[in-house]
C-alpha cells in the first residue's frame, strides 16, 4: 500500500508538472500587435466653389514589425471635387489617391519614418440641395495590411469639409437719367 501511495504521488506530481509546462508554453509572449498612427488634415475646412485646397495624410508604424500596407483615399464627392495634384499614385478607376509600400517598425537605433502624402483638390460645384451654409463632405482614407487584412486596429483617418457656395457681390449702380 505504501508503495502504491508513492507511485500515485509520483504520477500526480508528473501530471502537475506537465500541466504547469503546458500553461507556461501557452502564456509565452506572442508577436506584438501591429499599430500605426494615421491622421488626415486639410488646409481649408470651408472651401468655396472654384478654390483649391490640400489634403495631407500622415502615417507611421509604431510597432516593431515591418508592415506592407496600402492606403487609399477615395474622392468622397466626385461631382463636386476634383483631385488635381497627388504626390503619389492616382487611380482613375477608383478616383483615389493610392500609396502602397513598406512601413518599417520602430527600433532602438532608428526612429520610425513618417510617410506624408499630400494632394490638392479643387471644388468644382456644390450640390443643388445645399443650403447657404454649405454642404458637409466627409473624406475618409483607409489603410489595409496587404499580408493580413483586418490586422491593423487603426485603419481609417478622416476629415470633414463644408463646401461653401460661391458668393459674388455686384455693385448696384444707379444713374439719374433725364430725357
Amino acid at each position: 500500500m505504501k508503495r502504491t501511495t508513492v507511485v500515485l504521488s509520483i504520477v500526480l506530481a508528473a501530471v502537475a508538472l506537465a500541466a504547469l509546462m503546458l500553461s507556461m508554453a501557452s502564456a509565452a509572449p506572442s508577436a506584438p500587435a501591429s499599430r500605426v498612427e494615421f491622421t488626415k488634415k486639410t488646409s481649408d475646412t470651408t472651401p468655396r466653389v472654384g478654390e483649391v485646397f490640400t489634403f495631407t495624410l500622415r502615417f507611421c508604424n509604431v510597432s516593431t514589425q515591418t508592415l506592407e500596407v496600402r492606403v487609399a483615399d477615395r474622392n468622397p464627392a466626385p461631382l463636386y471635387l476634383v483631385i488635381i495634384t497627388p504626390t503619389t499614385g492616382y487611380s482613375a478607376a477608383i478616383d483615389s489617391v493610392v500609396w502602397t509600400g513598406l512601413l518599417t517598425g520602430t527600433s532602438v537605433i532608428s526612429p520610425t519614418p513618417v510617410v506624408t502624402v499630400t494632394y490638392q483638390v479643387q471644388v468644382t460645384g456644390i450640390p443643388t440641395t445645399a443650403l447657404a451654409s454649405g454642404h458637409v463632405v466627409t473624406n475618409t482614407a483607409e489603410m489595409v495590411d496587404m499580408k493580413t487584412p483586418g490586422s491593423l486596429p487603426e485603419t481609417t483617418a478622416e476629415v470633414a469639409i463644408r463646401i461653401m457656395p460661391l458668393r459674388i457681390f455686384l455693385p448696384l449702380v444707379c444713374r439719374n437719367y433725364s430725357s
